[in-house]
């Protein structure tokens, strides 16, 4: 454009297919209200030759990302590897700001209803971004489908310093690399840089797990919270079929299709201990520690419990790098959706069809069976040789843990409410809110006893 912006998207060869995503994104170009001029301003960076030729033949601008690693889907980019390419892709994106190019980046299931670009703003950002909540800084996750970023040194400072990221080893697959542009830098990296972040409205800048799109002021919508392609595909071709037909008309709530959603209920029903071995691995330090937490929908309502724990992570000394070390253990589905949609790692509690969604009374018969359903969980992250700290939700972090650890051969570590000054002294009082376990098999033997005793007794309420 005039003011050396443009538009970047990437294609693989499943979606540059007939019928395919791409085709889908670009319809909805064409038929959205003054965005149809904007297609001329889309670089298309595409991953495979086939996506590169398909691109070509509907006369895009299009450039192939040099890729060792040519990849068949969005799912098997963001979750079995293909990092090659995502390096591949940051060094393009930070080439582009070097070159003096502005940029908003969007994935191909963003689509695109109205002309973003007069609902972004201009007083001096330095990157826009979707998480839902306009002006959050307190957090810096961010759903990556959707995201502007001026050309200037210090967002070209952050390319850099993602693209360096490379050799840490602790980033294993193509989705612990999409969240590692904010959530793997600290707050305090992040103010270093000198970066102003804008967060973008969710009323504007949407996403199919929102209850409700207005249809009024709605701008673009993410197929976000979708793990299907072809359920990503159903939904927003319902979307655009609705948006062609109703957009002219006032005071109407634009519904979608629920293909997302059932393909959600088919993946969360089928969960097995591959995806908990998944999220265990992505979370886990060098050293195979990983921070637990247990999460229900009471704790994820806007500015709730989650909002506030992940604030003290952001903006505590020391802690914003543990984010990604965190596996958050829902106990429902409107928690594991908010907990997925924040892109955290999350795994939903396999509950037998008891419902620990709301509170429970201390000691009650739901509690006692939540208990046991988390000490078996735990037993059962012991056994795969993970350590952990369990931290309950309402546990503030100012300043990183880790190191006020003992680190000398202890199997527990648990903190107090009264400590007497004496660390291994048992008649401390303890408070089971938050401690540490490592993995060796005295603590399995300790929780696999504590499974096996009857309720009411000691272990019944020992790690809540």
């Amino acid at each position: 454009m005039m003011n050396r912006t443009l538009v970047i998207s990437q294609v693989n060869k499943e979606q540059a297919q007939e019928n395919g995503m791409l085709r889908l994104f670009i319809r909805s170009l064409q038929e959205g209200e003054g965005t149809e001029f904007l297609i001329k301003h889309i670089l298309f960076v595409t991953v495979d030759e086939i996506a590169f030729k398909q691109c070509s033949i509907l006369k895009l601008n299009c450039y192939q990302l040099p890729s060792m690693e040519p990849l068949n889907s969005s799912e098997e980019m963001v979750l079995s590897g293909g990092l090659d390419m995502m390096w591949g892709r940051s060094l393009l994106l930070g080439e582009v700001l070097r070159h003096g190019y502005s940029f908003i980046f969007t994935d191909l299931d963003v689509m695109w209803l109205r002309n973003p670009f007069p609902m972004l703003s201009y007083a001096g950002e330095d990157m826009q971004i979707y998480n839902g909540e306009p002006n959050n800084s307190s957090h810096f996750f961010f759903i990556s489908g959707f995201y502007s970023v001026a050309a200037n040194n210090k967002t070209i400072a952050l390319f850099d310093q993602l693209y360096a990221a490379r050799i840490d080893s602790k980033i294993v697959n193509g989705k612990d690399m999409l969240m590692f542009l904010l959530r793997s830098i600290s707050r305090d990296a992040l103010q270093r840089l000198g970066l102003k972040v804008h967060f973008l409205d969710a009323v504007y800048f949407s996403g199919l797990s929102q209850e409700a799109i207005d249809i009024t002021k709605v701008t673009t919508v993410h197929a976000d919270c979708c793990p299907s392609e072809e359920a990503k595909l159903a939904d927003l071709t319902v979307l655009v079929d609705a948006w062609k037909t109703y957009h002219r008309k006032s005071n109407v709530t634009l519904l979608v299709g629920n293909a997302c959603t059932q393909s959600m209920n088919t993946s969360v029903a089928s969960k097995d201990e591959d995806e908990l071995g998944r999220e265990l691995q992505g979370a886990a330090m060098a050293n195979k520690t990983v921070i637990i937490s247990v999460l229900n929908k009471a704790y994820v309502e806007k500015n709730g419990m989650l909002d506030l724990f992940l604030r003290s992570l952001g903006e505590g000394k020391d802690t914003g790098l543990l984010i990604k070390h965190l596996v958050l253990v829902a106990v429902d589905k409107t928690a594991f959706d908010r907990c997925s949609a924040l892109g955290l790692h999350c795994y939903q509690l396999v509950t037998d069809g008891i419902d620990f969604s709301k509170e429970v009374l201390y000691m009650s018969d739901d509690f006692i069976k939540m208990m046991w359903s988390r000490t078996l969980f735990l037993g059962n992250v012991l056994r795969r040789g993970y350590n952990f700290i369990f931290t309950d939700m309402d546990v503030m972090w100012l300043r990183n843990p880790f190191s006020h650890l003992h680190h000398q051969g202890e199997d527990l570590e648990i903190s107090c409410d009264r400590y007497n000054g004496q660390p291994y002294d048992q008649s401390n009082s303890i408070n089971t809110g938050f401690y540490f376990v490592a993995s060796n098999n005295k603590t399995i033997a300790l929780f696999d006893e504590c499974f096996r005793w009857p309720p009411h007794t000691a272990c019944a309420h020992s790690w809540g």
